[in-house]
């Protein structure tokens, strides 16, 4: 019998059930009462900056080819002689699944055949089938992928931005790597990384939807246990090469075939512990909605001007191995909004904090938190992330009525000229 925490949130009137099973494999569930549609989720906290790490079956230290997390997630859909997309296809459920910079989850959405959906998941990660055959296809699939995105603005102009700022940190590199980096990815690496990164203890199985928490639970270990329940003696090591405060460099202008010039403004920010992560992001998001918002008179002001015609957009990410916050917008002339940008930026820093509309803005936030949790999909959002995090599942809420004034002045005056950068795209 297994111990189930309980985390309840007042505001969203929704509770997460957490357990871990005896191999180590941690499972949440989010009752969400009167919900027909189901979310099963797989994941894995290994994402695209892991590169270097202790290999769990050997003890000896080993380096990956940039995009082999995201080379592993394809491979793991394919089966000898069929594809479990199509498998869930059949059954009329959906599934699909996603890599980032610190985590791989796979997923499936049904309103009728929940279990029969969570045995395929589990079927899914645990019986990887990797040959030299698939692998060099693959090669070639994800190759055109890489391609396709090398043509985008709005990927080149945030990648650009990331590369401006990071020297050494893979966070700088596409998720799916380079096509010279995936040549070299090998059946051998793949199931080294498998083995590695996919075993319980650095795993989660999480569930949304209007279950049965102990039913469910019960279901989960029963299909975990057919392919085995041992639990791995070596705990995980990985290794990150320190990354200088500096930028590497001011600016980056590229060039593409694009009606409207883009623009990402980043800034270099020191590290955050998971619950620092989370305020910055509750932060963020209030500066964003008082300062850049089309409410906002900056906005307002730039679109009367004719100098902006869409959004701006301020977000901050942040990991146990980078830090950044990333304005970005589109506009006839760059290099003016851009100026303006940095000096409404400086004027901020110096300026008050507008109390009243601080407060509008802050429970405007906690309202629309309130209402996205009647999607599941914003619901398994905020779960992952703070089991990334390693924060309790509704600290978000609890550190959004926190946030005070203070906060966000302390927060802008981190905004420096000597960590920020610019990423542009012009037309050719």
């Amino acid at each position: 019998m297994y111990k189930i925490t309980v985390e309840h949130s007042q505001e969203l009137d929704e509770s997460t059930f957490s357990t871990t099973l005896s191999n180590g494999l941690k499972v949440f569930i989010c009752k969400k009462k009167n919900f027909s549609k189901k979310i099963g989720m797989f994941g894995t906290k290994y994402g695209s900056v892991i590169n270097d790490f202790i290999d769990i079956t050997t003890g000896e230290r080993t380096k990956v080819p940039d995009g082999i997390a995201h080379f592993l997630e394809h491979k793991l859909f394919e089966k000898e002689g069929a594809n479990a997309l199509d498998l869930f296809s059949k059954m009329g459920v959906s599934s699909n699944a996603y890599t980032s910079f610190d985590q791989t989850v796979y997923f499936f959405e049904t309103s009728e055949k929940f279990e029969e959906s969570i045995a395929m998941l589990v079927k899914l990660i645990k019986e990887p089938y990797f040959t030299d055959e698939n692998v060099q296809k693959e090669q070639g699939i994800i190759g055109q992928e890489i391609s396709m995105y090398d043509d985008n603005p709005n990927f080149m102009v945030y990648f650009n931005a990331l590369r401006a700022m990071y020297q050494k940190n893979p966070v700088r590199i596409d998720i799916a790597g380079t096509i010279e980096s995936i040549s070299h990815i090998t059946k051998e690496m793949l199931y080294t990384c498998y083995n590695t990164f996919y075993s319980p203890q650095n795993m989660f199985f999480l569930v949304v939807g209007d279950v049965d928490v102990e039913k469910t639970i019960d279901i989960i270990e029963e299909n975990i246990k057919k392919y085995g329940n041992n639990v791995p003696n070596t705990e995980i090591t990985t290794f990150m090469e320190e990354e200088p405060k500096e930028i590497t460099q001011k600016e980056i202008v590229q060039k593409m075939d694009i009606y409207l010039p883009q623009l990402c403004i980043g800034y270099k920010l020191d590290l955050a512990d998971g619950k620092n992560i989370v305020k910055n992001e509750c932060i963020v998001s209030i500066l964003s909605d008082m300062y850049f918002s089309k409410l906002s008179y900056f906005f307002e002001k730039e679109y009367n001007e004719g100098k902006v015609n869409d959004s701006i957009d301020m977000q901050y990410e942040g990991s146990d191995s980078f830090s950044h916050v990333i304005i970005s917008t589109t506009a006839v002339n760059i290099d003016e909004v851009e100026k303006d940008i940095l000096e409404y930026i400086n004027k901020i820093k110096n300026e008050p904090i507008d109390k009243e509309l601080f407060e509008i803005i802050k429970r405007k936030k906690i309202g629309e938190m309130i209402l996205a949790s009647d999607s599941l999909n914003i619901s398994y959002r905020r779960i992952i992330d703070s089991i990334l995090n390693d924060v309790d599942v509704y600290t978000d809420m609890e550190m959004l009525k926190s946030i005070t004034p203070e906060d966000l002045q302390e927060f802008l005056a981190q905004l420096n000229d000597e960590n920020q950068v610019s990423s542009k795209i012009i037309a050719k």
